[in-house]
């Protein structure tokens, strides 16, 4: 697999799979591509040579909750271009904080144990549409919006589904 931003597409990666099939012959570089479109910042590109970046480490010293930096992330599709916004932070943090209640209420209402078996198979759907992310989030969202029914969950704890395909921390 080879990934990387779009804008390295021509030359870098181009070049990579020219010299990988010079040397082992051809399609012996990758078999998928996955490439990542562009985060913009105030209208612009993020990048190192403008200086307008917004790092996570900075995030992190700053006292943010990692698992709001990656929904954040996750809310867009990994092919399309996006900006990062104050107001996109907060909608993020905001969804974080519903998750959280949905995955405590689940665990009160179960005893201990909210599971989400249609939740689980609707987001692994999604998940290997392209690593559909926007629309995994979009139904984690409905079903906290439904009022978070535990009878919807299945086999694993809403903290574990978000936390294992999601990488989100609950």
């Amino acid at each position: 697999m080879q990934c990387g931003g779009t804008d390295l597409v021509f030359p870098h990666h181009e070049m990579s799979a020219v010299q990988v099939s010079a040397l082992y012959g051809e399609g012996a570089f990758a078999d998928a591509y996955l490439h990542q479109a562009m985060v913009g910042l105030d209208g612009e590109k993020m990048s190192k040579s403008k200086g307008n970046l917004v790092l996570v480490s900075r995030l992190r010293a700053e006292g943010e909750d990692p698992a709001a930096i990656r929904l954040l992330l996750l809310a867009h599709h990994y092919r399309t271009p996006w900006d990062w916004t104050d107001e996109g932070f907060e909608a993020a943090r905001e969804r974080l904080a519903r998750w959280r209640w949905a995955d405590v209420r689940t665990r009160e209402v179960v005893g201990g144990l909210g599971t989400a078996t249609g939740l689980l198979a609707t987001v692994r759907t999604h998940l290997a549409d392209d690593l559909d992310t926007p629309a995994a989030l979009a139904a984690i969202d409905a079903w906290v919006e439904q009022g978070a029914d535990p009878a919807d969950l299945g086999e694993a704890p809403l903290a574990d589904i978000v936390g294992t395909l999601l990488g989100v921390r609950l």
